[in-house]
């Protein structure tokens, strides 16, 4: 039988621990951090569960020690408080996965499951132990996709290699793309971004490779550029899609020889500079249209990180909105008490098509014109989508609508056929993650466990 080491400081925890999975697991209790080392030192567990709040030295340092003197054994840490700082800095240290309470059971047990079949396959967890970050990031997000994006921030900032940030405008991926900086090993050096967009293509050139003194009328001194300003550091290209043909063809030979070369020098200049790239486009589309070089968009494409957009995570909504209403009522000296009930439900339903960035100005605008204790829907100036006369209907997801009508509609033959095309639609898209692929139907997990057991899908 395998062994888990459960450190909680909770009794109750581990009596529910031991009555849920004491069967299947032989369960080794610590109630703090000290005690698991001890328990470490005395027998070797096949895994560790590990509370993140716990009494003397806590659950983030516990890990560390744990890895230090045990690096290949797998830890995953739970906790009732998903931050970002928390869920970055658990993967920087090596937990194999980070859980939020309350947990789901099965999910639980799944995930142990799979993490004992992947050791006995020789998987190996991979620890990088770095220091703790001294800055705070501005991602927000409880939901699981955003969970998941934390994790990989964690992976992908105890490397070097290339960025692809993708997702629709407002989304957040210069936030992202700052945390995978200040997260790694570069996080001292310097950070430079450039909106390839918002250069013309005539100055690109220069502004990216940067000049010698007299290259062209004008320039009355040499210029670093920003691959120079960000050596030792990373270089941000945001809206990578814009660049034309010509430019793409020039950073290509520069990302591959490692060097670039100065308007009007003549000797090559080697770079020390991590590239992560950020586009709002399907650069994939570009390529088959012949608009983006194919061999950059793999050179860039090294590690891929989509963000999704507001209206697919919109339990994400209620935390993002008390989020910027603290920070602002800061910032403006605008003390207010809060969201009214049923602002909290207009934002809910709100499509937002510019995403984040779109409700971080509404929540702005709102406190400077608020003229009472709570924010009312009538402090809200959301920007409906362009009326063609009828009504604005909020953008909903088609599986979820999709779904509701079926629930709607009379049992038979057709509706079973159509359903379970549905859900098995669903579970392919999100691999079988059922948390997600629930959301994405607009139903609850229960159900959907429910619905794949009448389908054969368990």
């Amino acid at each position: 039988m395998r062994t888990i080491l459960l450190v909680d400081d909770e009794r109750n925890v581990h009596y529910s621990f031991q009555r849920a999975l004491g069967k299947a697991f032989r369960i080794i209790s610590a109630y703090s951090g000290e005690e698991a080392l001890e328990k470490l030192a005395a027998e070797r567990p096949d895994l560790v569960l590990l509370d993140v709040k716990l009494p003397g030295i806590g659950g983030l340092e516990t890990l560390q020690r744990i890895k230090a003197v045990a690096r290949e054994l797998p830890v995953v840490l739970l906790t009732a408080y998903g931050t970002t700082e928390t869920a970055i800095t658990a993967m920087k240290l090596g937990a194999y996965d980070y859980l939020l309470k309350p947990l789901d059971i099965a999910i639980l047990e799944g995930l142990i499951t799979n993490t004992l079949h992947l050791q006995d396959q020789a998987g190996r967890v991979e620890a990088v132990l770095l220091p703790d970050p001294s800055e705070e990031t501005s991602l927000v997000g409880r939901s699981p996709v955003m969970q998941d994006l934390y994790k990989m921030i964690g992976r992908v900032a105890t490397t070097d290699l290339t960025v692809l940030l993708s997702g629709e405008s407002g989304t957040g991926k210069e936030l992202v793309a700052r945390a995978v900086h200040q997260h790694s090993v570069r996080g001292e050096g310097p950070w430079v971004a450039l909106n390839c967009a918002a250069i013309p293509e005539s100055l690109l050139e220069s502004e990216l490779f940067g000049h010698e003194r007299g290259a062209f009328t004008g320039a009355t001194e040499r210029r670093l550029g920003r691959f120079g300003e960000a050596s030792g550091g990373t270089l941000f290209l945001d809206e990578v899609g814009e660049l034309p043909l010509a430019m793409q063809a020039k950073l290509l030979r520069a990302l591959q020889e490692k060097e670039i070369r100065r308007l009007g020098g003549r000797e090559p200049i080697p770079i020390d500079v991590r590239i992560i790239a950020a586009t709002n486009k399907a650069l994939d589309t570009a390529v088959a249209r012949g608009e983006f070089r194919e061999d950059l968009y793999y050179r860039l494409n090294v590690i891929h990180l989509h963000l999704p957009p507001l209206r697919t995570r919109r339990e994400d909504i209620p935390l993002l909105a008390h989020h910027f209403l603290t920070r602002f009522s800061r910032e403006l000296e605008r003390p207010v008490g809060g969201l009214a009930p049923d602002t909290l439900d207009r934002l809910l339903e709100h499509p937002w098509p510019g995403n984040v960035r779109e409700l971080e100005n509404t929540i702005k605008q709102a406190l400077l014109t608020c003229r009472s204790y709570l924010i009312s829907p009538e402090d809200l100036r959301l920007e409906e989508r362009p009326s063609t006369g009828e009504m604005p209907v909020p953008q909903r997801d088609p599986f979820e609508e999709g779904l509701e009508q079926l629930l709607l509609a009379h049992a038979g033959d057709a509706y079973r056929c159509v359903e379970g095309h549905l859900i098995r639609k669903a579970l392919s898209m999100t691999r079988y993650n059922q948390v997600q692929a629930a959301h994405l139907l607009g139903i609850t997990r229960n159900v959907l466990r429910h619905r794949m057991k009448q389908f054969g899908l368990l």
